[in-house]
């Protein structure tokens, strides 16, 4: 159609064709009629010698008179340098921006948190529902639709005062450290700056009243022994090879349940276990004894073929639940209830540094090797590879030690701990494969 100025009543009388075409009102400024009737309005100029186009929307939004004035408005702009095309692309860029931070409430935070897990495989599906189920129940109803910029160490502070004085002091100090992952994670996004759960850290308003607990452990290297030759007769796949092996490593049962073959040197004797795999955050190094070498050689022919030294039974793509070490300590005997006052899977630990110190090993050799935290934080970006030869040695002797313990249990009567023969057998009989995730 001839250019020239338009009236409302020839826009409401265009047709549609076969293709769309165009309908100018000059200026620049044009309609499109498309095929299926809609008309549109577009401003056509050059700006820096290349022809552009900006949409201004439909007819039925955008009349006539209005149309003519964004015009006006954007040969201004262009006059004073500016491209009216670009200028509406960053807008609307900002404005989503806006909507995005907008949503980014710690709930969908949490929520983006633990896909990212799950797509991982490193962690157990179990375990993260029930970390997200005590998320929902004291978090989410204070916090949850606050975006996660805007929540503050105080706000943070109120919520976990009142779960500790609701008697969960345990509950309280795990809620900060799950959001602490939280808030690390929106700050990686570049979601936040600040990680109100880390200023909350060793706070005495959190801190835990009253006597500490103490792990359960066995107090005597007989009683350890019968310990270890109970466990040599649990037969229940990867959890009594990870159950057996766990004394000669004496790591954090997390840490031993998500352990990746990739992390193993044979050839150095050496287990390098990364920092954001360890309680501590440092890399942590455990020399192999030669009866550990051995049990993962053979551990080998079972799971070496995966990522996971110990994977869940449940398809292979996770490691199994550390919670599976304590359970078959309790089946075999040795739960809270045990005459003994029964053993923990971090018993273990407790055990090797009392048991290494009472045989002449230097403390500072036991504690790196416990991967306990060190007050001079420089320094312990070093432990890790501190002492390897002494370790090298005080693992191995360590190793001889279990080895003697057990073998004389055995002498003794085999395995005379808690378990009684009916319920050995009972154990051995028993499969729980599909309880292990």
């Amino acid at each position: 159609m001839k250019a020239g100025k338009l009236t409302d009543v020839q826009i409401r009388n265009l047709k549609p064709g076969p293709k769309p075409y165009k309908v100018s009102d000059g200026g620049g400024l044009v309609l499109v009629v498309t095929p299926t009737g809609a008309k549109l309005w577009q401003i056509r100029f050059r700006f820096e010698g290349k022809e552009q186009t900006l949409s201004l929307g439909g007819y039925d939004v955008v009349g006539l008179a209005s149309a003519r004035e964004k015009l006006l408005a954007a040969k201004k702009e262009i006059k004073a340098g500016l491209n009216p095309s670009a200028m509406k692309q960053e807008a609307k860029a900002a404005r989503r921006t806006a909507q995005e931070e907008a949503a980014l409430t710690f709930e969908r935070v949490t929520a983006a948190y633990f896909k990212v897990r799950r797509d991982s495989g490193s962690y157990s599906e179990k375990s993260d529902r029930e970390i997200i189920g005590r998320l929902e129940k004291y978090i989410f109803p204070r916090l949850g639709a606050r975006p996660i910029e805007e929540i503050t160490a105080l706000e943070l502070l109120d919520v976990l005062v009142a779960v500790k004085a609701a008697g969960r002091e345990e509950t309280a100090a795990r809620l900060r450290q799950y959001s602490g992952q939280i808030f690390k994670f929106a700050m990686r996004k570049g979601w936040t700056k600040m990680n109100p759960a880390g200023a909350l850290e060793g706070i005495p308003e959190l801190r835990k009243s009253g006597p500490q607990k103490h792990q359960r452990a066995v107090r005597t290297p007989a009683e350890l022994g019968r310990l270890l030759a109970d466990m040599e007769d649990y037969n229940d796949g990867i959890v009594g090879a990870a159950l057996r092996l766990q004394p000669y490593v004496f790591l954090r049962s997390s840490e031993l349940a998500r352990g990746e073959w990739a992390e193993i040197d044979f050839a150095d004797s050496l287990w390098r276990i990364p920092a954001e795999r360890m309680k501590m955050k440092v890399d942590h190094l455990v020399p192999l004894a030669r009866q550990v070498k051995e049990r993962l050689e053979g551990l080998r022919k079972l799971t070496g073929g995966g990522r996971f030294l110990f994977p869940a039974w449940s398809g292979g793509l996770a490691p199994m639940n550390p919670e599976s070490l304590r359970r078959a300590l309790n089946r075999l005997g040795y739960g809270p209830t045990a005459a003994n006052g029964g053993h923990t899977p971090h018993g273990f630990r407790s055990a090797a540094a009392t048991f290494l110190r009472e045989k002449g090993f230097s403390g500072d050799w036991v504690e790196v090797q416990l991967a306990h935290a060190r007050r001079n934080k420089i320094q312990a970006a070093y432990d890790h590879a501190a002492y390897v030869p002494q370790r090298r040695k005080m693992m191995q002797a360590w190793a001889d030690f279990l080895d003697e313990l057990r073998e004389a249990a055995r002498a003794e009567g085999g395995a005379a701990g808690p378990q009684s023969g009916a319920i050995a057998q009972r154990t051995r009989q028993k499969k729980e494969r599909g309880r292990h995730d």
